[in-house]
């Protein structure tokens, strides 16, 4: 993996097992088109996951002050 410039990352790999069959079936489902298309898509499905957990902890955190200063 390389960077040349702001925003763009080259990535050159092979996916092997259950992210290959994955893609595969995405595929055959027509649900993308390519391996890139996929491959973007789970990077920003996740991302959005991991944002929501954030979002979550912070607001438990901001609960648990406001409970303790109550």
């Amino acid at each position: 993996m390389t960077t040349k410039e702001p925003g763009k990352v080259y990535v050159k790999c092979t996916l092997r097992g259950e992210p290959a069959r994955i893609v595969l079936e995405l595929k055959e489902r027509g649900i993308v088109r390519s391996v890139r298309e996929a491959i973007v898509q789970g990077l920003l499905a996740y991302y959005e996951r991991i944002a929501d957990q954030d979002l979550r902890t912070a607001q438990a955190r901001t609960r648990r002050r406001l409970e303790e200063e109550l």
